[in-house]
Formats: structure tokens, sequence, C-alpha cells
């Protein structure tokens, strides 16, 4: 999969030291996946939810951070729409942010 505004996982990594090796794992497996459907991400994470919008949330670091990524399947395409801690992810709608 390809991975659209990574510098978002970047920018956030330097600033939150104890999340950089959980974000480069999860990068290199969603670069390293084919997936085609909800299950192929399920599949590579166990404890990702799959939400409206072919969105998926991804526990970082024991759910202490969390990712929102818009999947485009056809295209191979993971879009980062959002990055950030549990309570930051309380505050928006992961359906439309």
């Amino acid at each position: 999969m390809r991975i659209v505004y990574l510098l978002k996982l970047t920018t956030f990594a330097k600033t939150h030291a104890n999340a950089r090796k959980h974000l480069a794992a999860w990068k290199t497996i969603v670069e390293k996946a084919v997936w085609k459907k909800k299950q192929d991400v399920l599949a590579d994470f166990p404890n990702a939810k799959v939400i409206k919008n072919n969105r998926a949330r991804f526990e970082i670091v024991h759910n202490t951070y969390r990712i929102i990524a818009q999947i485009d399947y056809g295209d191979g395409i993971v879009e980062i729409r959002f990055i950030g801690t549990h309570n930051e992810y309380d505050a928006i709608d992961p359906e439309t942010i």
C-alpha cells in the first residue's frame, strides 16, 4: 500500500518518542500490505477497527495513540487522516476528519 500524508506520521514521531518504533512498525506493515478488503486490514492489525467511509482506526502504543486512515482498496492507497492521543481522538469524528 502507498501511504499518503506520511509527513503527519514523521512529525508526530518527532514529538512523541515513545511512539517512534511503533509507528515505524505500522508504516512497514502497511507499505508491504496489499489490502483488497476490510478483512485484509484486520488480518494485519487484529486490534484495528474498521469504520464507515472506508476508514480504519489503528491503536498505537497499547491504545495511547490512534491513527485514522482512509483506505482506497482499488488503488492501494492509505491516507492518514488523523494521528493523535486517545484524548485528542475523543474530540474528533473519525468518520469525517
